[in-house]
């Protein structure tokens, strides 16, 4: 029998950014479940303003017990911590970590600086945040089509600022022990916002299988969902998760 997916997306994003992912495994013969966080669909910034990563995590803990067995847990970015989070508390039967933040202090590189200063007063404030175009094309987007960057770009929202500023602070810790069953790390070699050696760490933590693809931070564009989504689907195919 085949595990069930939970998908957790990202900051700035929502379940709809995760249909491809969605398609790819339910056309495998998974049951899959992808939640958009509170206050992402629809983007609310007076909402986000309110919310933290521990209001994410439990609304995530609310929605994943609609599984009468434990499901694979599949993040991607800021989703990846969460996921990572989750992972430590619930039983899941193997996490896939998708160019994931760590449970520690995200360390900017030095590119993405000059985007992440002008946030840091509604970082340090709390309020809703929203990197303007030019940010998600230098930082997330950079590697894909025009065309596909350019049809993406108008389904990004905003982010709580609390949330955001404890994943780059390392204030996220794990609530529970590691998780210890099979992880696989999907992590792009040209990532400007989770370097490679973040990365690296993430799978070394885990005892992970670690694929790293010759692309940015958003492995899970729709023009790259048959390669990195497939991959995903093959590792689990190959392992025991699907007794």
């Amino acid at each position: 029998m085949r595990p069930p997916i939970f998908f957790v997306h990202g900051a700035f994003s929502h379940a709809g950014h995760l249909a491809n992912w969605q398609a790819l495994f339910s056309g495998a013969g998974f049951e899959c479940y992808a939640p958009s966080l509170p206050g992402h669909a629809p983007s609310d910034r007076v909402l986000l303003a309110s919310l933290t990563l521990d209001d994410y995590l439990a609304a995530l803990k609310g929605d994943v017990v609609r599984f009468a067995v434990p499901p694979v847990i599949v993040g991607h970015s800021m989703g990846g911590l969460l996921a990572q989070q989750l992972a430590s508390i619930i039983p899941c039967q193997a996490l896939i970590c998708v160019a994931a933040a760590p449970p520690w202090i995200v360390i900017p590189q030095t590119r993405a600086l000059p985007f992440l200063l002008p946030m840091i007063p509604a970082l340090l404030s709390g309020q809703a945040i929203q990197p303007s175009d030019a940010a998600f094309r230098n930082l997330v987007l950079h590697d894909l089509p025009e065309e596909e960057q350019h049809d993406l770009l108008p389904t990004f929202g905003a982010e709580s600022g609390r949330a955001y500023r404890a994943m780059l602070l390392g204030l996220a810790r794990l609530s529970g022990k590691p998780f210890g069953g099979p992880v696989l790390c999907l992590s792009g070699s040209a990532d400007r916002m989770i370097s490679i050696r973040t990365s690296t760490a993430i799978a070394r933590y885990y005892g992970a299988r670690h694929e790293i693809f010759n692309h940015g931070h958003y492995l899970i564009a729709p023009s790259l969902a048959q390669q990195i989504a497939g991959k995903a689907i093959a590792w689990l195919e190959r392992n025991f998760v699907l007794a």
